[in-house]
C-alpha cells in the first residue's frame, strides 16, 4: 500500500509532466488531453492536501 507522501509525490510529478507538455508545445499542437491531465492532477493533489490529517494543525 502506498503512503500519503507517495501519492503526493505521484501527483506532483504528474502535474509537472502535464505542465511541461503544455509549455513546450506550440499553440497549434495543444491538445485537450494535456489540459485535462493538468486539471486532473491538480484536483488530485488538492484533494490529497485538503483531507490530510497529518497536515492539520493541532488545537491546544
Amino acid at each position: 500500500m502506498i503512503t500519503q507522501m507517495d501519492r503526493l509525490t505521484i501527483y506532483c510529478v504528474l502535474c509537472f509532466i502535464a505542465f511541461c507538455s503544455i509549455v513546450l508545445r506550440n499553440v497549434d499542437e495543444l491538445t485537450v488531453f494535456s489540459l485535462a491531465g493538468l486539471v486532473a492532477a491538480a484536483i488530485g493533489l488538492w484533494l490529497e492536501l485538503s483531507h490530510s490529517p497529518e497536515l492539520e494543525e493541532e488545537e491546544s
